[in-house]
């Protein structure tokens, strides 16, 4: 199987669990899976479960109970945040857990933050892919143009 099979396959499993979210308790804010994969098995996963809360990145990170492995890869509908709000920015735990490989499924939408996860995470080093079943994953939240935060 090729590297982008791969991708494809791990970011159907993303999705599903970003599907397992109520969309009533993470408005306004979308709705977003997240899973980690080491050598070809899915070991951990996370979604954004209510607004306020641990976005899916950090509930994957969680849910591992140790730090990942070196050539782990983290799969995700959205785009990591890279600004510090009520949780913080999810791309300072990603590369403060040692993550080196990320996949990402869509950018996120808000104008004031669409790429720059991405560059925080390439400017760190890490591995990163990018649009991978996009179309897919912005099919999870209808109508989601972005949440500028204050």
């Amino acid at each position: 199987m090729e590297e982008s099979d791969h991708h494809r396959l791990f970011m159907r499993e993303a999705i599903r669990e970003a599907f397992l979210a109520d969309v009533s308790e993470t408005w306004p804010n979308p709705r977003v899976g997240a899973i980690i994969v080491e050598q070809g098995l899915v070991v951990s996963r996370g979604h954004f479960q209510k607004d306020g809360g641990p976005h899916a990145e950090r509930e994957a990170l969680a849910n591992l109970g140790r730090s990942p492995g070196t050539n782990a890869t983290l799969y995700v509908t959205m785009e990591p945040c890279s600004t510090h709000g009520r949780t913080g920015a999810c791309t300072n735990a990603i590369v403060e857990a040692g993550i080196k490989n990320i996949v990402i499924g869509t950018l996120d939408p808000t104008h004031s933050h669409r790429g720059a996860g991405l560059a925080v995470l390439r400017k760190a080093g890490l591995n990163v892919v990018s649009d991978v079943l996009r179309e897919d994953c912005e099919s999870i939240n209808p109508g989601f143009e972005g949440r500028e935060t204050p």
